[in-house]
């Protein structure tokens, strides 16, 4: 009983943990579609 309670309790840890994480990167950041901008010294002059 102890060590289901245990486990019940990391794996909500962890999903409290993931949430936090995601809250706390910029609303911009969404997954792929985020794409920062280049700096002018890493643009080609092409």
């Amino acid at each position: 009983m102890l060590n289901r309670l245990a486990v019940i309790m990391v794996n909500t840890l962890a999903a409290v943990l993931v949430f936090v994480a995601q809250t706390g990167v910029s609303p911009n950041c969404w997954w792929i579609t985020y794409e920062p901008d280049i700096p002018e010294g890493l643009k080609h002059g092409d």
